[in-house]
């Protein structure tokens, strides 16, 4: 297990351009297509889904890792901004739809991607501590 983690941020760091793409596009789709359904209270909310896209941002978090060493904040600020950019096209797409009108309350508008950026970097710091912790990288 220790040689897969270190070939994993090894291809990570050689393909890094790739992977920054993969993490920027994979935060603004799962943003944009999944806020209406991922926030429990709100009609819609499915937690099989919940879970999938929780395990979806573990990955986007090691994949950061992989591409910055140390660097919480800036994790921090660029999944905010991918994420609010993904929450306002998703809002664009899906404009006059009458499910949409429990979700445009400014708490969800404004906390989603705040939480988004919040999960990342969480996960990302976890990821930082414990992992790289056991395989020295």
């Amino acid at each position: 297990m220790k040689k897969s983690d270190e070939n994993f941020y090894e291809q990570v760091q050689e393909k890094w351009l790739k992977f920054l793409i993969l993490n920027m596009i994979g935060i603004v789709f799962t943003t944009g297509i999944t806020f209406t359904v991922v926030i429990p209270g709100l009609k819609g909310f499915s937690l099989y889904l919940s879970i999938f896209i929780l395990a979806f941002y573990f990955l986007i978090a090691n994949i950061f890792v992989g591409l910055f060493k140390k660097r919480l904040y800036f994790v921090f600020t660029i999944s905010l901004i991918l994420s609010s950019l993904g929450m306002g096209w998703g809002l664009w797409l899906e404009w006059g739809e009458v499910s949409l009108v429990e979700h445009m309350n400014p708490v969800v508008i404004i906390g989603y991607p705040c939480i988004v950026a919040f999960i990342i970097s969480l996960m990302y710091q976890f990821s930082t501590k414990v992992l790289l912790k056991r395989i020295n990288f």
